[in-house]
């Protein structure tokens, strides 16, 4: 049965909603707190398949990060969040 974008960032949010609750430090509950909010943004896009939203919000998150001038070192713990999440979240 094929995933849909929404049903995975569901998941994805999850996961990251049970991490930010035994998040014990500031910037752990930031960077939670940001890939939630980037998710809420991109959960009603349309498309099917775990893989295939992953590779998407991959490449939404780099350019938004890029964009919003966040820090080299918070872009790396941001994505390194985001890369456990990713594949962690089933």
């Amino acid at each position: 049965m094929t995933i849909t974008f929404a049903e995975r960032a569901d998941q994805l949010c999850d996961r990251l909603r049970d991490m930010e609750h035994q998040a014990e430090e500031g910037d752990q509950l930031f960077y939670c707190a940001y890939l939630l909010g980037l998710l809420g943004l991109h959960s009603s896009t349309e498309g099917e398949g775990r893989d295939e939203f992953d590779h998407a919000f991959t490449g939404i998150l780099q350019d938004t990060l890029e964009a919003e001038g966040v820090t080299d070192g918070d872009q790396e713990s941001i994505q390194a969040l985001w890369e456990t999440v990713s594949s962690t979240a089933v």
